[in-house]
This record gives C-alpha cells, sequence and structure tokens, in this order.
C-alpha cells in the first residue's frame, strides 16, 4: 500500500511537468497532451496493460510454421516452447515487444537522432549529435548487407513477432509513455534493430581521447606526455596470462609516422565525455578449482542502469535449442547466458576504434577536401529533424572519405572528420551471432558461431560441461604501428589511415590455461609481446581484485562466485593507502592530518553504503588530483585535456615523493608528497564534517545511485538507493551505472545457474514487475534459474499462457 500511496505521488508530480488538464498547449521545448485522458479510470493509466500480463492470449500468424506456447513465470519471465527456431525467433520478438514495446521504440529514435519528434525541443541537441556521429548512417550500412544474407529470414521472423504484438494494441494495452507523449508505436524493421545494435556499439566502442591526448602532446612536449600518459603500467593482470605465445608475425612492418599527427593544439573544441563506469566482469573456474569438479562461469556486465532495464530474461527451448539468459530488447537471440552443455558472455575489450583527422578544405564552402594530392567532393547528407510543436529542423552533415565530419571549428582549419569501425558495411551474418551461439554444444562450436561478430568488440568468455574454459578477444581490430590511433591525424593522407585488419586466427585467446581460470575486466587485453599494437581504454583495478581472488580461491562453490560478484573492496583505495605508507612516519609525527589518518589507515578498503572511511577516501582522492595536475588543470578550459590515470599519481607517491609535480606552481613554498598528503587530507576533512552534518556521511547516502527513467520521470524511476559498491570494486556501482545482470552458471551433469539484475521483466511502471528484483539485486542476492524441459513443468505456476498458432488456410 505504502508503495502504491508512493507511487501516486511521484507520478502526480511528474505528470504535472509535462501535462495540463483537458487541453493540448506548447511550452518551451515540449508539447502537453490532454491530462484527462491519461488519468480517466477505465482507459487510463491506472488501466494501462495490467491485464494483459494475466489474461491468456491466443492468436495466429502466417510466419509460424507450428504451434507455440509461452509460459510466464512468477517474475514474469517468459518460457517459449517452439517446434523451430524460426517460430521460437518470433515468439521472442512477440514477448520483447509485449513488454518493452516503448522502450525498443524509444532506443530506435534515440539512435536514429529522432527523439524530438516525440519529445519536442529539449531534445534537439541530442538528435544532432545522433546524426553528426552517423548513427542511422552506420545502421543503414549494416542493412544493405544483412538483408542480403542467407540468414537473414531468422531476423525477419523476430521482427514478424515483433509487429504481430503491435498489431493486437488497443487503448487500455498501449504503453503508457506513448499516451503521455501521444506517439503511436511505429512497425519494427531492421533498420529498428540495426539501430538498437549500433546504440551498444556507441555505448561500448563509441569513444576516443585522440584530442584530449593530442592537446597534451604538444603542450606538455613528448618526454613530459610519455612520463605522464604511458599506456602500460609496470604490472599488469593481461586478459590472456603472460606468456601465452604467438606463433604469428604482425601485418605491420612499417612504423608511424610522426609527421602525420597533429603538430598543435586544438582550443575550444570540447566533445562529450563518456561515462566512465562502462565496463564488465567475467571469469570462469575450471573444474580444478570448484567443489563440484566441474567448471563455474560468471559474468556481470556493468552498464548505466535504466528503467526498464536494459536487458530482457528469456528461455528459449526448441528440439534443437533448450537456452537461457538476457536478451537485448530489439535484437534477437541471447547475449549472456547458457544452454544445457555450455555457458557464455561478454565483457567489453576498449580497444579504440575511432580515429579523428584534420580536413584540409580547398574551397570556402567547406565542400571540396584536399586527399592525396587531389581534390574530393564531401558527400552532404541533408538531415531532416521533426521536432513535436516546433519546425523542422535541417542540418546538413558532410561526409568524407574518413566518415562524417563530427565537430567543426569557427574558420573550418580544425574541422574534425570521424573514422569509426562501426560505419563500415558488414560482410558477415554478424546480427546471427546471438541466434547461432545459443545451440553450440562445445567451444569449437561456439567458435565458429560467433566467427562473424565485429564491434563493439568483446572478450567472449566461454565455459563447458566438458570441462573446458575459454575467452577470446572478439571483434574487427585495425593492424597499426605503434603510437597509431592516440591522436589526431591529418586527414590528406590516405596512408594515415587503416590500412589492414588484424586476422580473426590471429586474435588474442585462450584455451584451458593452466592458472585454472579465465577472467576479463576491462584490463589490457594481452602483454607486450602479443605481436600487434593495442590502444584504447583499459581497467586498472577491478583485475587485479579478480585475479588475486582466483590464483588463491579452491573447492569454490556457485555461492562463493555469487559473494565475489557482489564484493565492494576497492585494489585503488588499498594502493593508495599503501603507497602513503611510504611516507607514514612523518605523517604520523605531523598533527596536521593525523586524526584523519589514522581513519583513512585503518580502514578495509571496502566500499559498504554505511561506510564513513570510503567518502573520506573519495574527498581526499579529489582533492589530492587538483592538488598535484595543478599544472594540467589550468588548461581545463581552454581546450579538452584528462589528467594522469590514478595509477600515475599513486606509483609516485610510492617512488618518487619529491617529484616536481608535487610542488604547486601558485605558492612560494615546495611542497612534497607529504605536504599534498596533508592538505589535501584536511580539505577532504572539512568537506567530510559538512556532509555529515548535512546527513550524507556515509557512502550510500553521499553517493546513492539513481536508476532513471528513460525520459528521467521521477515516478517511474528508482532514486536515492544506498547501495555498496564502487567503480573500481568488482561490484561496480556509480551513481547511474552498474552491474545490469550478475549471472553464476555451475556446468554440472544437471546445470545450475542464478541471476538478478536492477528492475524487472515489465516496461509497464504500474505493473508489480516493472521494478521487482531491485530489492533483491540490491542486497547480492540471486534468483535460481531453470532449464524447463517441458510446458507441464511450468503450467500449474504460470502466470500468463500465450498461445501462438500457424494462420489457418
Amino acid at each position: 500500500m505504502n508503495r502504491t500511496i508512493s507511487f501516486v505521488l511521484k507520478f502526480s508530480l511528474s505528470v504535472l511537468l509535462l501535462l495540463i488538464l483537458h487541453g493540448e498547449i506548447a511550452i518551451p521545448g515540449m508539447t502537453i497532451p490532454p491530462l484527462g485522458s491519461i488519468l480517466n479510470p477505465y482507459e487510463g493509466v491506472w488501466a494501462t496493460g495490467l491485464h494483459s500480463e494475466t489474461d491468456p492470449i491466443s492468436l495466429e500468424d502466417p510466419s509460424l510454421s507450428a504451434p507455440v506456447e509461452i509460459l510466464y513465470d512468477e517474475r514474469r519471465v517468459p518460457h517459449i516452447f517452439a517446434a523451430n527456431l524460426d517460430d521460437a525467433l518470433f515468439a521472442q520478438g512477440f514477448v520483447e515487444a509485449q513488454n518493452r514495446l516503448f522502450q525498443m521504440q524509444f532506443l530506435a529514435k534515440a539512435a536514429a537522432g529522432e527523439l524530438s519528434a516525440i519529445l519536442g525541443e529539449k531534445t534537439i541537441s541530442i538528435d544532432l549529435e545522433k546524426r553528426r556521429r552517423g548513427m542511422k548512417f552506420a545502421a543503414e550500412n549494416a542493412v544493405q548487407v544483412w538483408e542480403k544474407t542467407p540468414g537473414f529470414d531468422r531476423a525477419q521472423k523476430y521482427i514478424d513477432g515483433v509487429n504481430r504484438y503491435i498489431e493486437t494494441l488497443t487503448p487500455e494495452t498501449m504503453p503508457l509513455e506513448c499516451r503521455l507523449l501521444q506517439f503511436e508505436p511505429e512497425r519494427w524493421d531492421i533498420l529498428k534493430s540495426a539501430l538498437v545494435f549500433k546504440q551498444m556499439s556507441q555505448t561500448l566502442a563509441g569513444r576516443n581521447d585522440d584530442l584530449e591526448y593530442t592537446n597534451l602532446l604538444r603542450k606538455l612536449g613528448k618526454e613530459e606526455f610519455d612520463f605522464l600518459y604511458p599506456e602500460r603500467q609496470d604490472v599488469e593482470n593481461a586478459v590472456i596470462p603472460d606468456g601465452t605465445s604467438w606463433q604469428f608475425d604482425s601485418l605491420v612492418t612499417y612504423s608511424q609516422n610522426q609527421q602525420s599527427t597533429l603538430q598543435e593544439p586544438i582550443f575550444k573544441t570540447f566533445f562529450p565525455t563518456r561515462n566512465p563506469g562502462i565496463g564488465s566482469n567475467s571469469w570462469g573456474l575450471a573444474g580444478t578449482k570448484t567443489s563440484t569438479g566441474h567448471p563455474i562461469f560468471c559474468n556481470d556486465p556493468h552498464l548505466s542502469l535504466s528503467l526498464p532495464s536494459i536487458w530482457f530474461e528469456v528461455h528459449i527451448h526448441t528440439p534443437e535449442v533448450n537456452a537461457y539468459g538476457v536478451s537485448f530488447p530489439g535484437f534477437p537471440g541471447i547475449m549472456i547466458g547458457f544452454n544445457e552443455h555450455i555457458a557464455w558472455g561478454e565483457t567489453n575489450v576498449g580497444q579504440d576504434v575511432e580515429d579523428m583527422f584534420l580536413i584540409e578544405w580547398k574551397d570556402a564552402s567547406r565542400t571540396t577536401y584536399l586527399l592525396d594530392g587531389k581534390e574530393e567532393k564531401a558527400t552532404l547528407r541533408i538531415e531532416e529533424i521533426r521536432v513535436k510543436g516546433g519546425q523542422t529542423i535541417l542540418d546538413t552533415v558532410k561526409y568524407t572519405r574518413w566518415g562524417p565530419i563530427y565537430r567543426t571549428s569557427a574558420d573550418g582549419r580544425h574541422d574534425l572528420a570521424m573514422r569509426w569501425l562501426c560505419h563500415d558495411a558488414p560482410d558477415t551474418e554478424e546480427f546471427a551471432v546471438f541466434v547461432n551461439a545459443m545451440s553450440c554444444k562445445n567451444y569449437d562450436e561456439y567458435l565458429q558461431a560467433t566467427e562473424a561478430y565485429i564491434s563493439p568488440a568483446q572478450n567472449f568468455g566461454f565455459a563447458c560441461k566438458d570441462g573446458d574454459i575459454a575467452l577470446r578477444v572478439n571483434g574487427r581490430f585495425p593492424a597499426r604501428p605503434p603510437q597509431d590511433g592516440r591522436f589526431v591525424e591529418y586527414g590528406n593522407q590516405s596512408a594515415n589511415g587503416w590500412l589492414s585488419y588484424i586476422p580473426k586466427a590471429q586474435l588474442p585467446q585462450t584455451r584451458n590455461p593452466r592458472r585454472g581460470y579465465i577472467a576479463s575486466a576491462n584490463q589490457v587485453s594481452t602483454d607486450a609481446t602479443y605481436p600487434y599494437y593495442f590502444t584504447g581504454k583499459f581497467e586498472r583495478y577491478r583485475n587485479l581484485t579478480i585475479n588475486s581472488k582466483l590464483d588463491s580461491i579452491q573447492s569454490a562453490s556457485p555461492e562463493d562466485m555469487q559473494r565475489m560478484q557482489f564484493n565492494s573492496y576497492s585494489s585503488k583505495a588499498a594502493s593508495m593507502i599503501r603507497a602513503i605508507r611510504t611516507v607514514l612516519p612523518e605523517v604520523t609525527r605531523q598533527d596536521k592530518g593525523k586524526d584523519l589518518w589514522g581513519e583513512l589507515s585503518g580502514w578495509d578498503a571496502q566500499y559498504l553504503h554505511t561506510s564513513r572511511e570510503a567518502v573520506l577516501f573519495d574527498l581526499f582522492l579529489k582533492k589530492c588530483r587538483e592538488n598535484v595536475w595543478d599544472e594540467i588543470l589550468q588548461w581545463k578550459d581552454e581546450m579538452d585535456m584528462k589528467l594522469p590515470e590514478d595509477w600515475r599519481l599513486i606509483e609516485l607517491i610510492a617512488k618518487d615523493p619529491n617529484h616536481k609535480y608535487f610542488d604547486r606552481a601558485k605558492t612560494p613554498v615546495k611542497e612534497s608528497a607529504l605536504t599534498i598528503i596533508q592538505e589535501s587530507l584536511v580539505e577532504a576533512g572539512r568537506q567530510l564534517d559538512s556532509l555529515t552534518r548535512e546527513g550524507k556521511g556515509t557512502w550510500g547516502k553521499y553517493r546513492p545511485l539513481d536508476i532513471y527513467h528513460m525520459m528521467r520521470l521521477p515516478a517511474f524511476s528508482e532514486m536515492q538507493l544506498e547501495v555498496d559498491g564502487c567503480p573500481d570494486a568488482i561490484n561496480a556501482t556509480g551513481q547511474s551505472f552498474g552491474p545490469s545482470w550478475r549471472m553464476v552458471v555451475s556446468l554440472e551433469d544437471s546445470i545450475q545457474a542464478w541471476g538478478v539484475y536492477p528492475g524487472g521483466q515489465s516496461g509497464n511502471p504500474v505493473s508489480p514487475y516493472y521494478k521487482n528484483m531491485i530489492t533483491t539485486w540490491k542486497n547480492g542476492e540471486y534468483f535460481h534459474i531453470n532449464l524447463y524441459e517441458t510446458p507441464e513443468s511450468l503450467r500449474s505456476r504460470a502466470t500468463q499462457l500465450v498461445s501462438l498458432h500457424p494462420a489457418k488456410k
């Protein structure tokens, strides 16, 4: 009852922001539909689709070849029983639309840069960014290939299922958000599926530091830049175990031309920042390290959390397939899951596949540019952005041989074109990878099934009942000389671009490593002996925690793995505290910061939501960054830049506490690491005292987790959650991101599996299945998962039955 009252109050506030009773009145940035129809007790919010989650459904469709039964369990997970995979994919499309239709439509429109058509002026800048990035261009290129491939019929079956559900919509079953926006769902097509896939590609592989590093290189000089921004640490735990033998040489036999990189900084061109919490954990234990004697596989991808949830749980059963896991609504197949023989999952690689090139224009209109000594005409793509309640906006995006002009300058001297792998037309049936993987029985089959995968590059983890554990760094990667891709390059020479790709057979992989486990946490893929150059953004600390635990663990149980996924220990915090102990005698003899250091040094580096020390450390580390990197921060308002990684700061404290960077430029005295530590502690202590008086002195209150609805409506969101974890912990939570699906699979004779995610299966905000799993997820608990063999195994407990039949002739 309390939850209902809370929802009503929040919903009323949300509606007041959007609506005015009985009228459609335009306000700045938004068009407001009539409130009366929304709150109508017979057709309004209170009637929205609740019966559609309980009443039996029986439909016919000519796309089906045999009857399909769908039984929903007590958490609203659909269990699909079909006579063949084509019909099962039709059913998958149907149930995803039944539960997540608005989410699917919203994601496709967001990727295409079409949100303003339903949300109004407030999203114009978002739409412009998507158009200039070429998101729809990328999806169109993919579709042109996918539609011609032999396996496309299966993708079409999924699409047919989505559209069959759309055909059943009534005013009662129309998604609530569609009513609020007066938006009628559009028919689904392969372009929308491609857009959803490209949206995930942008999230995981749509970033680069080219401009930041170019600016810093030119400001600092090569020696200082290399010192502050090295690509490798002295000690790393690569995804592929150190010492792996590579039985091939690199295709790259040339060096990077140092004159190909931009020779000056670019001012006042600020790129959007990326969420630092995007990443994942995955590991698999060989049977020699488990209590059952069988492999255990674990995966928990870290993404921006949202309501409806990113993932959708589904079970697909046919004579050839019995698979369970999570799908990405709008795209067929199971991305992370298991079947009766294997378990699989992914983590992001982090390799840079997005480069920036400076365009040399040859005319005042900036439509002709120089390439290899010849003038080339840019292709002009007119982007039409419809705005609800406003005028249509026309934006001309110029496409070069590199890609679209993504950032422009007033005089055209610093216009940058984006070369992004995801723009390329694929030459494989990439869309079928997660469908084909569902039926694999061993690693050789899984390798073959996932061979077609291109981007975003992922570490494909695997475990099997036959005892195999394996991992492949999978995707398409430019074959580069060292340093290529780190900086903005001149776009007047095609030789500055990617000349070839790493052959699939030469991608890093490991099978049954001697150490008895596979593990990936977005760290660097290999040690420096790998013949090809890798550059990108790699994680530095979660992997240390994971590998140290897996190195020592023996007789691990599935419950041990669940607890490990919920572990909130930060190797970064522990490393910083150890580094500070190098000057510990001096700190303890000084009154300045002594008590605060005593509090911090006794901390176990666990980011529990009740922890005061976690807040103190976070404040302290921020102050340390400000005080040490003042010489670099002076440029933050004039150009794109980034600070050195925290591991570099920690290493300097431990190894060179009198280094020049500890001496602040604007003070008359000479500071050292000791001075910086003391002053940063005192400043952090003052801030913590103030936060404590405000009631925000513990980690959960200082850094609560917000799980937003896609439209940021408070009534449809779950806000201010006090959770354990931090970005550097295995339990990698942040202000709006975290483990989006935790899965543990024990590959015993009869497979046992557990899973949970922070949300619910239904996309209907008034449904009991909308966010019913958040508390379980927050507490580090799991639901047991069943691979049912027959509908009868579930029928007596099913919460809804859906019967799909071939159309009668």
